[in-house]
């Protein structure tokens, strides 16, 4: 889309100007025209609708922040189609949207506060202007997408009470952070409002537009006062039921928050009638305590059934059966990057008259978007030790449109031949740990190239991770073998199982000839909505004796 003149090609910067015919009719005075008919009709001024120009941009992203899950943006401002001066253009404009114009309008806001309080200290100002954010001023309002709301450059001029949090000095947040809890969540935090005027103020305290996740915010006072020149400090317990709280286990689709204000109302004409507003943000976690054991196998073609249990898990859980196939060891990088892969399983399932191949790819350490990670899966399908094609899982629209959307799919690309086939959507919680990647058999078959077929079904694979927020890459030792048509060992088992409860209708099976051919290490199953890390991916070594 374009906006305002179009002076140049956006791709490649060509100066050129578009112009566009356009048919009217010159009025005699100024004022009216006349009519085909020949009488007369008076021109009025009128007002063009923009129901939508408080709304947030369709391509506004929003928290919570990478990594720590702490709130970001904090406050917002109009950002839409705004007409500004235009460099180079005379007495002409410029008319663009995004950060490009709601940062001036932001700083506009900063420089207007730093004027009516010129002595004060930036995480002051900073308050200032965060605190007094109006939520009602922003269509469609969320905290997580807008902060306290929309800049108000009265109410950040007019305030002389500031508010700190226990973050520290530029935290304008209560950030309660990601927390994983199977018995329910309650932190406390506090929030010291500084007078830094001649005159005490004193506020009512309150909630204010709760969202997200059932769950309560306790105060130690619902009143406070502020000497002029003095503090007062409000303590705010954040209560979330882990029963409620909500599974992780459908990836974005099931993101959960908390989120919410905590408003101080001044009483009367205290603090120049300016209301604050801090905002309290939390991302839960709640944990299931899926846990799998094996009876005996013993012999030829053994077989027996496995125990899935969730004694203390808050939520259902579900075990999810996957051939073992790689390992690795946790990285010496202590940067917490979150492509430091554990452990990687295949299973396999009909689909059509070809088989689904999905691969389990399980990290030591969280991730706040699976989109930040890229895993690069080589087949080797004709045995000859080199790729013949790569599986790889990356961000939906940073592949398919170059712009990052935060969702996960797969892609299969050829290592003889161009062109990529667009797979599946992944399997990939934010919050959490083990990614699943789905591909098509049939994928892996391009004429006049090796292929993955009934007649020559089996291959061999080996990965590669990387961290394209942190930077870095992992390769995964080794190179496992899985037959998707015979599985040496049972994969595709799948049950939920409900706090407390157990489950054994998961078969497991060992075709011994096949194990000599493609071996397994043993048997991981995957529990989305255990707690991250290790405990997502249960690797459970298989010895047939």
């Amino acid at each position: 889309p374009f906006e305002g003149q179009i002076t140049s090609n956006p791709d490649t910067g060509e100066a050129y100007t578009v112009t566009i015919p356009f048919l009217g009719v010159k009025s005699t005075n100024g004022t009216t025209l006349n009519a085909a008919n020949g009488t007369a009709t008076t021109l009025a001024a009128t007002t063009l609708t923009n129901p939508t120009y408080k709304a947030f941009a369709d391509f506004s992203s929003g928290g919570p922040r990478t990594g720590d899950g702490h709130l970001k943006p904090e406050v917002t401002a109009p950002g839409v189609s705004i007409a500004s001066t235009g460099m180079g253009t005379g007495n002409g404009v410029a008319v663009l949207s995004g950060t490009s114009m709601a940062a001036p309008h932001a700083t506009g806001v900063a420089a207007l506060t730093r004027e009516a309080h010129p002595t004060w200290r930036v995480e002051d100002l900073k308050s200032a202007i965060v605190h007094t954010g109006q939520p009602a001023g922003v269509t469609n309002y969320k905290t997580s997408r807008g902060g306290t709301g929309l800049v108000q450059p009265v109410g950040s001029t007019a305030t002389q009470v500031v508010a700190r949090t226990s973050g520290g000095k530029y935290e304008g947040a209560l950030n309660f952070g990601v927390a994983e809890f199977r018995n329910g969540y309650s932190r406390t935090l506090d929030i010291t409002l500084r007078n830094l005027g001649d005159t005490g103020a004193s506020f009512d305290v309150a909630q204010a537009r709760a969202a997200g996740r059932p769950h309560s915010v306790g105060f130690s006072s619902t009143a406070v006062s502020v000497p002029a020149g003095g503090e007062a400090v409000v303590s705010v317990t954040l209560s979330v039921p882990a029963a409620t709280a909500g599974a992780s286990d459908l990836g974005l689709l099931s993101f959960q928050e908390v989120a919410g204000l905590v408003e101080f109302t001044p009483h009367g004409s205290d603090n120049g009638g300016v209301a604050l507003r801090v905002p309290y943000y939390f991302v839960p976690r709640v944990q299931a305590d899926v846990s799998t054991s094996l009876g005996k196998l013993a012999g030829t073609n053994p077989s027996t059934n496995a125990s899935v249990t969730n004694r203390n898990g808050a939520i259902s859980g579900d075990a999810d059966f996957y051939a073992w196939g790689l390992s690795a060891p946790r990285s010496n990088d202590r940067s917490n990057q979150t492509n430091d892969v554990r452990a990687v399983g295949v299973q396999s399932f009909p689909s059509g008259s070809t088989r689904a191949i999905v691969f389990g790819i399980n990290n030591y350490n969280r991730w706040s978007s699976p989109s930040s990670n890229e895993f690069d899966i080589y087949v080797d399908v004709d045995g000859d030790g080199t790729p013949d094609y790569i599986i790889f899982s990356a961000d939906d629209g940073a592949v398919r449109a170059g712009a990052f959307n935060g969702l996960i799919r797969s892609f299969v690309v050829s290592t003889r031949s161009p062109g990529v086939q667009v797979g599946f959507l992944a399997e990939g919680p934010t919050d959490s740990s083990t990614a699943e990647v789905a591909a098509l058999a049939s994928w892996l078959c391009r004429s006049k190239e090796p292929c993955l077929n009934a007649a020559n079904p089996r291959f061999s694979y080996q990965v590669v991770s990387f961290d394209l927020l942190n930077g870095g890459a992992k390769e995964v030792p080794g190179v496992a073998k899985f037959n998707p048509w015979s599985n040496a060992i049972s994969t595709g088992g799948f049950v939920s199982v409900t706090p407390g409860a157990s489950d054994s209708s998961v078969a497991i099976h060992v075709n011994s000839a096949e194990l000599a051919q493609t071996p397994a290490l043993g048997l991981m199953v995957v529990t989305l909505d255990n707690k991250s890390g290790a405990d997502e991916a249960q690797l459970i070594p298989v010895s047939v004796k």
